[in-house]
């Protein structure tokens, strides 16, 4: 697999991660609503914590991967993030589903950061902004999509599947982490 080829997962990986992070994230707070009568004071105070928690957070998982590489990084977040859904699928208090909120954000502290500096790498300083470019349209899009979808798949698939889904595509995501990192040692 060619260092092209490589990049092109790991966009598909960010493509991946945006749909799931943001399926979650945007509608956890209609489960807050429905479950435990929150409104939007409450809601946006959830949100706050979530903003905190990452803005602290992500710096460390940036450091994290410089320092351990790349692949160790994404394979917790994306472990974390798949037993912060799991743990989350299994909760029925307030402090419990924020708990796993904060679970999941620095969990997710290790992806975002790490992917940006994985489809970076070796790039030249024109070759660069492109790439980043291009990572923040992926990102975007897969934000925009879930956004669109999410709240018909929420109605259809059931609020469970604010867990269920996130964690199968966070499972795929592990999945791809080792395919890349063997493609990657065989270059």
């Amino acid at each position: 697999m060619t260092h092209r080829q490589l990049k092109y997962g790991y966009f598909a990986l960010e493509g991946i991660n945006a749909f799931a992070t943001s399926y979650y994230l945007n509608y956890l707070f209609f489960l807050f609503h429905e479950q435990f009568g929150f409104g939007n004071e409450n809601n946006l105070w959830v949100a706050a914590l979530n903003g905190f928690v990452y803005m602290i957070s992500a710096w460390f998982g940036g450091r994290f991967a410089q320092r351990f590489g790349y692949f160790p990084a994404l394979r917790i977040g994306f472990g974390g993030m798949a037993l912060a859904m799991i743990l989350g699928s299994q909760m029925d208090t307030v402090m419990g589903h924020c708990a796993v909120m904060v679970f999941w954000t620095l969990s997710l502290c290790f992806t975002w950061p790490t992917l940006e500096a994985v489809v970076s790498e070796g790039e030249s300083a024109q070759g660069l902004q492109k790439t980043i470019g291009l990572y923040n349209v992926v990102w975007a899009a897969g934000s925009a999509l879930s956004y669109f979808v999410g709240g018909a798949m929420l109605k259809y698939l059931g609020m469970k599947s604010l867990f269920w889904l996130p964690l199968a595509f966070h499972l795929i995501q592990l999945v791809m982490v080792e395919w890349f990192h063997k493609a990657s040692a065989c270059r």
